[in-house]
């Protein structure tokens, strides 16, 4: 299992143009107060569901969607608008992002169609890997609606709701975890963390760590490397005190 890695790979672009009183292109548009993003969403999709095959205005749009929580959506846009006219998406600032948005955007859509454990989780590790966590905890709940003995997705959903600031959530789905396996290094180390560093419980939180501590030296978890396991093993030392 990886490491919490952040990738900062969405570089976007606000440029939105003045209000005028026709939308017949959405390029005719420019914002003024840059951080409403509401009013820009809302104008956005008007523009959109009057003009269902505008290229320029789903740009528009998706470059709102991915600085929400509709990273997804946006990343559907982009291949929509990709789809209709290729060459204008690969001029514009959000050909950054291009290949892992039709990536994405089709490995969801499969996913979907197909309703497969491991799509959904190949899914959730690639928006996991760039931070992305309320998708990732989408595309992992769905996985483990159709296999709710995946342990290690589990953990992940339980990561994806402490990112997410669900911690309540995120302990009670790793205490179940810890009931269920008492012996699971990553359950024992991370309910460890949110014990004690986000719900302030430092007796139990300490219990937990203990036994990770316990666990990384006696036994043999499946680690991702051997700089996790220093990583892992020096994050230990240091809760529990011994640095």
């Amino acid at each position: 299992m990886n490491r919490l890695k952040i990738a900062v790979l969405l570089l976007f672009f606000l440029g939105l143009d003045l209000f005028a009183k026709e939308f017949p292109v959405c390029k005719d548009y420019f914002f003024i107060k840059e951080n409403e993003t509401e009013e820009k969403q809302s104008f956005l999709e008007k523009i959109l569901n009057e003009n269902p095959e505008n290229v320029e205005c789903m740009i528009k749009l998706s470059s709102v969607y991915l600085r929400t929580d509709k990273v997804s959506e946006g990343f559907d846009l982009i291949r929509r608008a990709y789809v209709l006219n290729p060459k204008f998406v690969e001029k514009q600032n959000i050909s950054k992002v291009l290949d892992l948005a039709l990536r994405l955007s089709r490995l969801k859509e499969i996913a979907s169609r197909d309703d497969d454990k491991e799509l959904w989780n190949e899914l959730g590790d690639t928006y996991f890997e760039i931070g992305i966590f309320n998708e990732a905890r989408f595309s992992y709940a769905k996985s483990l609606e159709l296999d709710k003995t995946q342990i290690k997705i589990d953990i992940l959903l339980a990561i994806c709701d402490g990112n997410l600031d669900f911690t309540y959530t995120s302990a009670k789905r790793l205490r179940r975890i810890v009931k269920q396996e008492p012996y699971d290094f990553y359950a024992n180390y991370y309910l460890g963390k949110v014990l004690k560093n986000a719900l302030n419980n430092a007796k139990e939180g300490q219990k937990y760590l203990l036994m990770a501590h316990y666990l990384i030296h006696h036994t043999k978890p499946d680690f991702e490397n051997e700089e996790e396991i220093t990583y892992l093993k020096n994050d230990l030392e240091f809760e529990i005190g011994e640095k």
